[in-house]
């Protein structure tokens, strides 16, 4: 039994150029067509998008098996099954590229306010109040989640920016990979979070878990 499905991409600048992959949004689009007939769905598929010599290196976790579109070259196009032992797993390595954002008041005494970019990993003290840090956010994320980890063997490593237009206007999320060994504590939560991502900004190529068994 198959517990997801993974898709590998691998194109050249090039092929990207003329398939219009300029930015996050674009590949978002993109990668939907992965899956047809799905308009209106709630999204079952996480992304990671890396830079790679000669072009890009896209991968995709998804509940359902995806299709090669046409932007995609045959020869570039590699997706199996994930086994559901793969998942039995307790412990795993792993690097996740996420977004650790936290909530700030837009203006005085509002209910609603605005996403900023976590970018210290450890927790800090700014006039008189605790502002969580990157370490943290991962840790409630891990709680959430069905995992935990060893802070003492987690790298933080900054990721550049990433821009993106969507609908004429611009946008940009904070970035942060996180590499480390995780134990499984909540199975089923951890089977979601494989196929369903963790953070916000997952359909822009955020919250993916890259794992290998330990």
């Amino acid at each position: 039994m198959s517990a997801a499905f993974l898709t590998k991409v691998e194109i050249d600048h090039e092929t990207a150029y003329k398939a219009g992959l300029r930015d996050s949004y674009a590949w978002h689009q993109r990668v939907w067509e992965m899956f047809p007939g799905r308009d209106g769905e709630a999204r079952n598929f996480v992304t990671r998008l890396d830079g790679t010599d000669g072009g890009f290196r896209l991968l995709v976790i998804s509940a359902a098996a995806p299709s090669r579109p046409d932007w995609c070259p045959e020869p570039a196009w590699h997706t199996k099954p994930l086994p559901e032992t793969f998942l039995q797993h307790g412990k795993f390595r792993f690097s996740l590229i996420a977004n650790p954002t936290r909530k700030v008041k837009s203006v005085a005494n509002s209910k609603n306010g605005r996403r900023v970019p976590i970018t210290h990993r450890e927790d800090r003290e700014v006039d008189g109040k605790v502002q969580s840090g990157q370490l943290s956010w991962l840790r409630r994320k891990g709680g959430q989640h069905g995992f935990s980890f060893d802070d003492s063997q987690l790298r933080t490593i900054p990721r550049p920016r990433q821009w993106f237009l969507k609908k004429g206007s611009a946008g940009v999320h904070g970035a942060t990979e996180f590499v480390g060994a995780l134990t499984v504590t909540e199975p089923d939560k951890f089977r979601e979070a494989v196929t369903g991502g963790i953070g916000s900004a997952k359909a822009f190529g955020f919250g993916m878990l890259c794992l290998s068994p330990l």
